[in-house]
């Protein structure tokens, strides 16, 4: 059953959702923070969205979906949304560590 090639491609949506919706209860759970802190996590969260929806895209961008991309075109694809995805990470944490100094 887990080694169905249809079964894990089915497992692989469900767990793109699961992370999808795993970020936007990172948004639900830091609403409402304001000043330097509240802005620096809302760019983190922002990073986590782009990086779940960055799996979600490269599964259904995939030919066994939507056929958007050939295979090196897809995870090609998915390298930079991820790159962008840690970038905005990477200014919310710089923000953050303003603070320190």
């Amino acid at each position: 059953m887990i080694h169905d090639p249809g079964y894990l491609s089915t497992l692989n949506v469900v767990m793109d959702v699961i992370l999808v919706l795993a970020s936007l209860w990172m948004v639900w759970t830091v609403r409402g923070i304001g000043g330097i802190v509240g802005s620096s996590l809302t760019l983190i969260v922002s990073g986590a969205i782009i990086l779940g929806f960055s799996h979600l895209i490269a599964t259904l961008g995939s030919a066994a979906y939507l056929n958007l991309f050939d295979a090196n075109t897809n995870n090609f694809v998915h390298r930079i949304i991820v790159l962008i995805g840690f970038i905005v990470l990477v200014v919310g944490f710089r923000r953050i560590r303003v603070m320190k100094d």
